[in-house]
């Protein structure tokens, strides 16, 4: 390893006074043995200096003088070196301290920096060592933040809680006033949480998503002092907006975007974008877990939820309804003949004729409804809010709409209908899922009983 030195003296020793102190009586040295001949130059008798006694005068002088200087430098910087180090050594106990502690980040003038009280070279030392503190700090407290932003993405596999719980850390750790994070779902972008905003869905169609979406390269917007955004989507002025992609091998998998008042440091823009890659791959494992769950909890014939998948959510819809007192409904229906239909016209023409069911039965249902297989040609229509009229209509519309429907097989066309029952909480006096099923279940069987192709309503208590 080669040391270069920016003064041309060489090295003579490894201590820098021992240096100056033999620098020092080399030219008190060579002043002695120079001024006599300085003094016969200025006029003095060359006879009264060219002697052996003035040469020892005039080299004890110079060794006299090198000393004197010396020790005054010793004195005057040495002592400030040793305080210099010594300020030194308090910072590397106190930051050794702070970092077992995991607080280096809170570093503050009197406890973390070294006083610069001069602009000479110690000074200089001094403030470099200041400016090192101050980037150690701020690197541990990016590594802090990025480790802490990993452990949130790695403590979630859904992705809205993924989300929300990232934006919440990382508008805690950097100050963002507002954030948002978008994620790929197919091949169209859908806000996945946003922070700060009250329009968050008009991001989407926004020209420096979009721009990032074709690019995969951060975009950043400085909006001029006057400007004012629509207050619709944000509730602030915002200075500064940066749209940074989160990627994985080219392809796009999310877009953060980060607004501020004021303007984002190119500091707290790289420690942000260094938590993308581990973002990218969080949203991408949580997109799969979401395809995942909507494969394991759909019916792979009809699309609609499984048994399983399906009564979690009629349970969860049913202990909203109790909570909030508001009604649900239930339409249970078995599609009439379905044997015979197998029996003539075979299975394959039944499994159509169970997907056109389906098909019609989701055309009539509303926003929020829920529609699973319940086993064999039996389905449930769990209608968060449907009162006995509500279920009485709904459950007309979806009978008609099956009804309507015609599967065909060659020149022939199967038509299809259904007998349904209807039951609602808290009007059919039920206090479990069980009991709404049995009473809608018996509901059905009465529409059987009276022809098929009818609805009927379980009784109020």
């Amino acid at each position: 390893m080669t040391t270069s030195h920016r003064s041309g003296l060489p090295r003579l020793t490894r201590r820098i006074f021992t240096d100056l102190r033999i620098w020092m009586v080399g030219l008190g040295l060579c002043t002695g043995l120079a001024f006599p001949f300085l003094a016969v130059l200025l006029g003095v008798p060359r006879a009264r200096v060219i002697t052996p006694g003035f040469f020892a005068a005039t080299l004890g002088a110079g060794l006299f003088v090198s000393a004197l200087n010396h020790g005054l430098a010793r004195t005057v910087v040495g002592t400030r070196v040793r305080d210099v180090a010594a300020a030194m050594r308090r910072v590397e106990d106190t930051l050794r301290a702070m970092t077992a502690r995991g607080e280096v980040g809170g570093c503050d003038p009197e406890t973390c920096l070294v006083p610069v009280d001069s602009d000479d070279e110690l000074g200089e030392v001094a403030g470099a060592f200041n400016a090192l503190v101050d980037a150690l700090a701020r690197s541990h407290t990016a590594d802090a933040m990025t480790r802490r932003l990993g452990e949130v993405l790695a403590a979630h596999q859904e992705l809205e809680p993924l989300a929300r719980a990232f934006l919440a850390e990382l508008t805690d750790a950097t100050g963002l006033p507002a954030a948002a994070l978008l994620v790929r779902r197919g091949h169209d972008l859908e806000i996945a949480a946003a922070t700060g905003l009250t329009d968050a869905d008009t991001l989407v169609v926004s020209a420096p998503v979009r721009r990032v979406e074709r690019e995969l390269a951060a975009v950043e917007v400085r909006l001029p002092t006057d400007v004012v955004l629509d207050a619709a989507a944000v509730r602030f002025r915002p200075r500064t907006v940066i749209v940074l992609p989160a990627s994985m091998r080219g392809v796009l998998i999310g877009v953060l975007v980060l607004a501020a008042p004021t303007e984002i440091g190119t500091d707290l823009r790289r420690d942000v974008e260094r938590v993308l890659p581990t973002l990218a791959v969080a949203l991408n494992n949580a997109v799969s877990f979401e395809r995942l769950q909507q494969v394991a909890a759909c019916d792979p014939l009809t699309g609609c939820y499984n048994r399983r998948f399906g009564l979690r959510r009629l349970t969860e819809e049913f202990e909203r309804a109790v909570r909030s007192g508001e009604p649900l409904g239930v339409l249970l229906f078995d599609l009439d003949h379905f044997k015979t239909v197998n029996d003539v016209h075979g299975h394959q023409v039944g499994d159509r004729v169970l997907q056109a069911a389906a098909r019609a039965t989701r055309r009539v249902l509303r926003d929020g409804d829920v529609l699973m297989r319940y086993g064999g040609e039996e389905f449930v229509a769990v209608l968060p809010g449907a009162g006995p009229r509500d279920l009485l209509e709904l459950g007309e519309r979806l009978r008609r709409a099956v009804a309507d429907t015609a599967v065909p097989d060659g020149h022939d066309l199967v038509h299809i209908t259904v007998s349904v029952g209807a039951a609602a909480f808290p009007s059919s006096g039920v206090g479990n899922v069980d009991d709404l099923l049995r009473v809608a279940d018996e509901a059905m069987y009465r529409a059987k009983t009276a022809g098929r192709d009818q609805l009927a309503l379980a009784a109020s208590s």
